[in-house]
């Protein structure tokens, strides 16, 4: 083959691979990442962020991961590039999500086709900002606003802004091989037909105060919103406001974003037969087992351990289901009697279940009691400490560009992930499945 020939199918080959690659960003984390996580308000809860964070660090609990809040309510990409030395860059992160939009798309007329341009330039910007220190970034759209908004039926024009504003923001990504997650259209829907007493006094309240000429795409729907929703008040509550959810909306960003990363969902599997016989363990050691009339017991050390939640994670998953998939945490056992057993964790009872139930598999991950629940209390308490104060005091020092309080800040930061690291370590936990009153043999 001449040498110019050769030349150019090499070329090719690389380009081709080039091209096959930037296909598909990933996130992958290694040990010592440093993952900011930059945004506006809302990022600055330190709640969904939070709750991310604590996927992460009990998926993976051999790594050693560093999470740092960069929220600052009111951000704007603008914003974010004026503060991106000392408030993203200082941290030496390996990875930084920029998760920005719902300040930027205000006053902004959701029919402009350019209406996006500046936020999109600035977007672009900081991810050149990122790749230049050497991390890799990820683009989260706004979530959207929990203000009754389905897709063309707009309740107000921030919530419509943002649609364009997150197509424009994905395709950007596209074309930077950058990895993105759009949380705004899956939770749209989601949030805007779920009705409840509260919105719906809310939106009651406001149509008398809403002139015709008001800056409200169609008024009509606004009305018919209020009194469908006026007649169906059913639904789960997001808390806080239509901009900044509590817990509960807060949960179901932080599961809508952990599904657009595509993170692992296999925590652990065991499959045990009533005799105590161990049919499969995957990710997980069973020892101790002893089954004695009926009942059966046995300790199970997992290699990591399920999604930490709070009480209002299980409200979440009642609008969304498909959040326990996220932690897929399984106990099987098949061919129990039939009747219902009760099922205690570390001596505690955690639920009652039928023998179907044991028999089909037993996703643990939404137990919120017992050893668990105490273990998601200890990591979140934690993290608070850690993303709050310990974070806000480091940032300062930051940014006043005093090594001395820096230093202190960093040990106090380091101290406070130590106890982070061993809390997200599995710990052994003792299983009891006991038959209550009325089960019967096959």
């Amino acid at each position: 083959m001449p040498l110019l020939k050769y030349a150019k199918s090499i070329a090719t080959l690389l380009l081709s691979a080039s091209l096959l690659g930037a296909a598909e960003p990933a996130l992958k984390l290694k040990d010592n990442d440093v993952w900011v996580m930059a945004g506006d308000s809302i990022t600055a809860q330190r709640a969904h962020t939070n709750y991310i964070e604590a996927f992460f660090r009990t998926r993976y609990p051999g790594l050693h991961l560093h999470f740092r809040n960069s929220g600052v309510g009111g951000d704007r990409t603008s914003n974010v590039l004026a503060r991106f030395d000392y408030d993203v860059a200082a941290w030496k992160p390996t990875i930084v999500s920029v998760e920005l939009g719902m300040n930027d798309v205000n006053g902004i007329n959701p029919e402009r086709k350019d209406g996006a341009d500046a936020y999109i330039a600035g977007m672009g910007k900081i991810a050149e900002n990122i790749r230049a220190i050497q991390a890799q970034p990820i683009f989260i759209s706004s979530s959207p606003v929990n203000d009754g908004s389905i897709m063309d039926a707009w309740a107000s024009p921030r919530c419509q802004t943002l649609h364009p504003f997150t197509e424009a923001l994905t395709e950007l990504g596209r074309k930077e091989n950058i990895l993105t997650v759009d949380q705004y259209h899956p939770l749209l829907n989601l949030w805007g037909t779920n009705k409840t007493v509260e919105d719906a006094n809310n939106f009651a309240e406001r149509i008398p105060h809403l002139k015709p000429d008001c800056n409200i795409p169609d008024l009509n729907v606004l009305q018919a919103f209020a009194k469908s929703w006026g007649k169906k008040p059913t639904g789960v509550l997001l808390g806080g406001d239509s901009v900044h959810t509590g817990a509960v909306g807060q949960y179901l960003m932080a599961a809508a974003i952990l599904k657009g990363l595509n993170v692992d969902r296999e925590v652990s599997s065991a499959t045990l037969k009533p005799d105590g016989t161990v049919v499969a363990a995957t990710k997980c050691k069973i020892t101790g087992i002893t089954s004695t009339n009926g009942k059966l017991t046995f300790t199970r050390l997992d290699e990591c351990g399920p999604w930490p939640l709070l009480p209002q994670a299980i409200e979440a998953s009642t609008l969304m289901p498909e959040m326990a998939d996220l932690s897929r945490y399984l106990l099987t056992i098949p061919g129990l009697p039939t009747g219902q057993y009760s099922v205690a964790m570390g001596g505690k009872p955690v639920a009652t279940l039928s023998n179907k139930e044991l028999e089909k598999g037993w996703n643990m991950s939404e137990v919120i009691t017992g050893p668990l629940g105490e273990r998601s209390t200890k990591i979140m308490g934690l993290m608070n400490i850690l993303q709050n104060s310990l974070n806000n005091t480091w940032r300062v020092a930051s940014k006043e560009k005093d090594p001395a309080k820096l230093a202190a800040a960093q040990k106090a930061i380091e101290d406070c992930e130590a106890q982070l690291q061993v809390a997200c370590q599995p710990q052994p936990i003792t299983f009891e499945i006991a038959p209550l009153g009325g089960s019967s043999s096959h």
